[in-house]
Order: structure tokens, then sequence, then C-alpha cells
């Protein structure tokens, strides 16, 4: 098992109120995995997702990763943690105006130790083409594939994807979900999505619904292609 958690448990001090963020969450996650976490805002699935890639910390209960309670990492172990083997996509791209594809994209593999070639991974997400461009040039769905693009190259073994198709149009969000998908079945990468809409959960080998910081259900699911799913 990859990631594993027991009862974790996150709460936040509103004034002299506790606030419960997360209520004893215990779920496991597999190699080569695509997670999809769903729920309504407040549900709870953003702070799970900070809590297992190590940008927040828990309240109580274990975190595991590959059986290691990272959950009792110090700042400065988590931080290497994370650079050695999680990657992030989140719904802004946060990528650098004055560079252009192919430098973006570079940006990402200087921060690994066994990273992937960068023409390798532009031509998995189709942006091969675009090397040269600058993110002026690109359309919104091609800039979250650089920002994809640059997550991937460091080879991590986990994805985080923070509603990565959340500012894009159907169309285009089911080309970035392609992308996701190709590189799941060509690295092996688990992934972890969060997002409001149902009809993601499809991609899915794993189905993650909550409400109010607890996992309401759970369940498997045989993967759809993202062409066929419903939007919104």
């Amino acid at each position: 098992m990859l990631i594993k958690t027991e009862n974790l448990t996150k709460t936040y001090k509103t004034g002299k109120n506790n606030f419960i963020a997360l209520d004893n969450i215990n779920l496991e996650i597999g190699e080569g995995e695509i997670v999809v976490i769903l729920g309504p805002s407040g549900s709870g699935k953003t702070t799970l997702l900070n809590l297992l890639s190590g940008l927040d910390k828990k309240t109580s209960g274990k975190i595991f990763y590959e059986g290691k309670d990272i959950g009792r990492y110090s700042d400065s172990r988590m931080t290497r943690f994370r650079k050695k083997n999680l990657g992030f996509i989140f719904q802004t791209y946060n990528l650098l105006e004055h560079l252009n594809v192919y430098e973006n994209i570079l940006v990402g593999k200087k921060l690994g130790s066994k990273t992937m070639d960068v023409y390798e991974v532009m031509k998995t997400v189709g942006l091969k083409k675009h090397a040269k461009k600058a993110m002026y040039q690109l359309s919104g769905g091609e800039q979250q594939r650089v920002s994809i693009a640059r997550a991937i190259v460091k080879n991590p073994k986990v994805m985080f994807c923070d509603e990565p198709t959340g500012a894009l149009d159907e169309k285009t969000g089911k080309i970035v979900l392609e992308s996701l998908i190709d590189i799941n079945e060509k690295y092996n990468t688990t992934m972890i999505i969060i997002t409001h809409n149902p009809g993601i959960a499809f991609i899915g080998d794993k189905i993650i619904r909550m409400n109010s910081g607890k996992i309401i259900e759970e369940k498997k699911n045989k993967r759809m292609n993202p062409k066929e799913i419903p939007w919104g």
C-alpha cells in the first residue's frame, strides 16, 4: 500500500470553538491508482489533500507513506520528502510568464534527482510542437498541460491535482484529463484528484465522496475514457 491513513483528524480553532475540518479519516491508496475525491466546498477534500501532501499538519491520527509515518516528520524532512516524491497541479497554473514552454518545464526538472527527459514529457502531454512558445501564445488548456508537464518531469511517485480542470471548458478539460491518464499509464504515477465535478470521478479507479469532514462513500470504479464522461 502506497498511502494509508488511520483516524486522521484536523481541527482549527475559531474563537472559543474548534472546527473539525477532517473527522477520523481512514483510507488506503495503492501505487498507480487514480483516486478522485469529490465533495462540495467545505467538505474537507482540500484539507485532506493538504495533509496527505504534507502542506499542512494533522491534529491527530497517522499518515503512512510506504509504511513510514510521515506525519511525524520535521518541517525540513517533510520538505525533502515532497521534493523527492510528490508533484502538484493546481487550478491556477502558476507558470513563469517570461519563460517559454520548454523553459517552464525545465524549472520542474531542476527540482528532482531522478528526472525525466523534457521532450519526452512534452510529447506525452501533446506540447512538443509548442516548445518555444511563450505563455501568452497558449490557450488555457495548453497552459494547464505545461503545469502538468512541469510537475511530472521531476518523476514524482504521487501527483496531487487540486481542481485541475476547474477553470476550463468541457472540451479543454477533457483534453487535460486525457493527459493525466496518459501520464498514469505511461509512468504508473499515482494520481489524487480533488474536484467538485462529479463527471470527473468516472476516470478514477477509486471514488471517494466527502461531506462535513467525513468520507461518506468510497467505491471502486471501472475507468471511462474522458471523452465519454458527463460534464458538470
